[in-house]
C-alpha cells in the first residue's frame, strides 16, 4: 500500500515538474525567438537535457555522434525523441499527429521537425522529399524511425522504405543507431516492465501511460550510434541493410549495464538528478 502511494506521489510530482518545464520552455522560446530549424533544434536540445535530468532518468550515449546526414533508429516510445534530442541536436521526423499535441507539438515545430503522414501515398512523396531536403541543408543530422510505429522492444520490425528515397535523392550519408530501455527490478515499481510501462505501442492511451511511467524508479536508457550504411543500390537494398544494422546494434545492447560502461569508457552521459 505504501509503495503504491509513493509511486502515485512520484507520478504527481514529476507530472507537475514536466508540465512546468514545458511551459518554461514555451516562455523561453517566446523570449529568445530561435529561428525554426537548426537554431530551434539546438535550443530545444538544452531543454531536453533539463527535462531528462529533472525526471531522474539515466541516459548513456555510446559511439561517435553523427555530424550530419540521416540517422535511423528503432522506435519504442514517445520518449525516444526526448532522449535523442538530449543527446545532441537533431532535426526530427515525426508523425503528423505530433504537430497537434498541446504545447509539445508547437515546441517540436520550432526545431524544424518534418511531419509525415503514416501510410501516405505517392501524393505525399513530393512534399516530404522537399521537407527532408531542407532538413538536410540545415547542417544537423536528421533522425527518423523507419519501423513506422512504436513497439514493445521484442525485436526491430522491417523498415518502411519511403524516407530512404530522400537519402538517395539528396546523396546524404546514412548512419544507424539503437535505443534500449532498462528498468531496475525494484519493489516500488510494483512489477512494472519495460514492454508494458516504458514502451508505448499498440492501442495504449497516452495520458494514463505517461502518468504510470512517471512513477517508475531506476529507469535507464542506452543509445548506441553505429557506422554508415554503404549499400545504396536502391531504397530497398538500403532499408534492408539499415534494418539489419539497427537490429544488430539493438541486440548488442541487451544485457549491458549502460551506466557502468559509460563510467568505465568515459562516454557521453546525461546524468539523472539525485
Amino acid at each position: 500500500m505504501l509503495q503504491a502511494f509513493c509511486r502515485l506521489l512520484r507520478s504527481l510530482v514529476r507530472g507537475v515538474v514536466f508540465v512546468g518545464l514545458l511551459v518554461a520552455a514555451g516562455v523561453d522560446c517566446r523570449i529568445r525567438r530561435p529561428k525554426v530549424g537548426a537554431e530551434g533544434a539546438v535550443w530545444i536540445h538544452g531543454w531536453c537535457r533539463r527535462i531528462v535530468w529533472a525526471l531522474g532518468f539515466a541516459c548513456s550515449v555510446e559511439g561517435r555522434l553523427p555530424a550530419g546526414g540521416a540517422v535511423v533508429s528503432n522506435h519504442l516510445s514517445y520518449l525516444d525523441i526526448l532522449l535523442y534530442s538530449a543527446a545532441q541536436p537533431f532535426v526530427m521526423v515525426a508523425k503528423t499527429e505530433v504537430r497537434s499535441w498541446p504545447l509539445l507539438g508547437w515546441l517540436t515545430a520550432q526545431a524544424g521537425t518534418v511531419y509525415v503522414e503514416r501510410g501516405g501515398g505517392p501524393r505525399t512523396y513530393q512534399g516530404v522529399n522537399a521537407a527532408m531536403a531542407e532538413a538536410y541543408r540545415s547542417g544537423l543530422p536528421v533522425l527518423f524511425f523507419p519501423e513506422g510505429t512504436t513497439t514493445d522492444g521484442a525485436s526491430v520490425l522491417p523498415f518502411r522504405r519511403g524516407l530512404f528515397h530522400s537519402v538517395l535523392h539528396d546523396g546524404v550519408s546514412l548512419r544507424t543507431a539503437a535505443l534500449r530501455y532498462t528498468l531496475d527490478d525494484e519493489p516500488v515499481n510494483g512489477g512494472a516492465t519495460v514492454g508494458q510501462d516504458v514502451c508505448w505501442w499498440g492501442d495504449m492511451t497516452f495520458g494514463p501511460h505517461m502518468f504510470r511511467f512517471l512513477g517508475l524508479k531506476g529507469l535507464r536508457a542506452q543509445i548506441r550510434f553505429g557506422g554508415e550504411v554503404f549499400e545504396r543500390a536502391d531504397r530497398f537494398v538500403m532499408s534492408e541493410s539499415a534494418q539489419a544494422r539497427v537490429a544488430e546494434l539493438y541486440e548488442g545492447l541487451r544485457g549491458v549495464e549502460a551506466v557502468d560502461r559509460v563510467c568505465d569508457r568515459g562516454l557521453v552521459e546525461v546524468a539523472p538528478a539525485g
